[in-house]
């Protein structure tokens, strides 16, 4: 009798697909184990997790790879799909076949991917993670950009200052219940009495915070008395717009209460310089960080920082000229041949399956949510015409969910910004590596250095000579005869 394999389960679904028929981890489990009956295979144990894909140290996940690890005979994995299995990038290099030794069955795709795979299986399908990663970061690029864009325009976003409040998502008033508070609250910090006067003032004055806590904390009042949007402009990120509200204080007054502030910020030391390789290397001998600095006014020169204590790499300085033509050889080592080409536009095709699927899904969510959200207003609106509810409950949840339909229109902009993102996406990782070190040459220190990054992983520098990983799956594209030649544990499969 033939013997039979055996396997674990793996099954994830977001929060968000819980709720969607033929998403759920029953119709993944069920897919899988009929996979199994149908291929002799004997299911050992099951992990299911519920959770995004973006989270990094899944529970269930790393319970998975401590399972493997514990059992060497089992070491085979189904999955319903790749975007089931990797939650992020970190999780497809803790998973790579070549490293672990373990099988993959992506069922519903129809791949197999084990050590024996050959390289452009493997291509094809680090490929698709590296897309699919790439997708979710720009998803939420664009809607950090929505969200940024908004700003610049003077809305708030989300929470108003004490003070205000939003008649709708573009109308921000003074709320002439509250803003008194925070009026006297200027006046007397700026004539130089401490936080806890103040707050013990405005109490004694007869002013409430808060139902729930009628006197303000020194920390919240401290904050208070420190945003410059009461000035009627706008900060986000550190960048202060106009703003579409008005000011509750003059610009006279919230200057004085600054001058209130005692202050011991003693500037830190900046290193205003970029240097091309800094923040890339760690000592080989202890560890520690290797750092750049110039000497005689023009050359630049590493050196270990010997924060561990004695390290004998420390004294030994090494110009950053011994070093680039050692980082250039990397770069020149990722090379593409017409047939990696070829296999590239195969994942690309792939990928886009996958990606359309992910992104009508998420779509559909989102517009589902925003009608949901609409019916909503539209019933409390016939509510408070009918005399159901009172104005006060009534403007309360309007407001959070105009809130709310704000930051999933945002969210079906991004996602639209983001698709168009994807489809330049595979173009521009072939023309990159096409012209990897051309390109490489013409950029900037800083981009130089995240070029570096994308491709080089665990940098280490011994004596005056620099030792790296390629990061998957860039391994897949190295220039396998020149690579062999120079680091032994490069893929030797064609």
């Amino acid at each position: 009798m033939e013997q039979r394999i055996k396997a674990v389960i793996y099954a994830r679904v977001s929060s968000e697909e819980q709720k969607k028929e033929g998403f759920s981890i029953p119709a993944q489990i069920d897919l899988l184990h009929d996979f199994a009956r149908k291929n002799n295979i004997e299911i050992v144990k099951e992990f299911e997790e519920a959770e995004t894909a973006k989270q990094a140290g899944g529970h269930k996940f790393n319970e998975m790879l401590k399972f493997l690890k514990k059992n060497k005979d089992v070491t085979n994995i189904l999955c319903e799909k790749t975007d089931r299995l990797y939650r992020n990038f970190k999780d497809y290099v803790d998973l790579d076949v070549d490293t672990t030794g373990y099988t993959v069955y992506l069922v519903k795709e129809g791949v197999v991917l084990s050590p024996s795979s050959t390289s452009h299986e493997k291509l094809v399908h680090g490929l698709k993670v590296l897309l699919a990663k790439n997708f979710i970061d720009n998803l939420r690029e664009e809607t950090q950009k929505g969200r940024l864009k908004k700003a610049s325009q003077g809305y708030f976003i989300g929470q108003v200052p004490y003070g205000y409040k939003k008649l709708d998502p573009r109308t921000t008033i003074i709320d002439e219940e509250k803003a008194p508070f925070v009026r006297r609250a200027f006046e007397l910090y700026a004539t130089g009495i401490s936080l806890e006067k103040v707050k013990d003032q405005l109490h004694e004055e007869g002013f409430i915070y808060q139902t729930a806590h009628k006197k303000i904390s020194k920390g919240q009042l401290g904050k208070m008395l420190q945003n410059v949007n009461y000035l009627g402009v706008l900060k986000f990120r550190d960048v202060v717009y106009a703003g579409q509200h008005p000011p509750m204080v003059s610009q006279e007054l919230f200057d004085k209460a600054q001058l209130s502030f005692k202050k011991d910020n003693k500037p830190l030391y900046r290193d205003d310089h970029n240097f091309a390789l800094s923040g890339l290397m760690t000592c080989a001998k202890c560890g520690c960080a290797i750092t750049a600095e110039i000497k005689k006014g023009k050359y630049i020169y590493y050196h270990c920082t010997g924060g561990k204590g004695k390290c004998e790499q420390k004294k030994i300085y090494i110009n950053e000229l011994d070093l680039i033509p050692q980082f250039d050889e990397a770069v020149k080592a990722v090379s593409l041949a017409q047939k990696h080409i070829d296999y590239i536009k195969q994942g690309l095709k792939e990928s886009l399956a996958a990606k359309k699927e992910f992104s009508e899904q998420m779509r559909s969510n989102l517009e589902a949510e925003a009608k949901r959200i609409r019916h909503r207003i539209d019933k409390i609106t016939n509510e408070y015409y009918d005399d159901l509810i009172d104005a006060k409950f009534y403007n309360a949840k309007r407001l959070q969910w105009n809130k709310d339909l704000d930051e999933v229109m945002i969210k079906l902009e991004a996602l639209h910004h983001a698709e168009q993102k994807y489809y330049d996406e595979g173009v521009r990782i072939i023309e990159t590596l096409k012209n990897a070190y051309i390109l490489y040459k013409q950029q900037s220190p800083i981009e130089q250095r995240k070029l570096l990054n994308y491709l080089l992983s665990n940098c280490k520098l011994e004596g005056r000579k620099v030792s790296y990983d390629y990061n998957l799956p860039f391994s897949y594209f190295i220039n396998f005869d020149s690579c062999r030649k120079k680091y032994p544990r490069c893929d030797s499969n064609a």
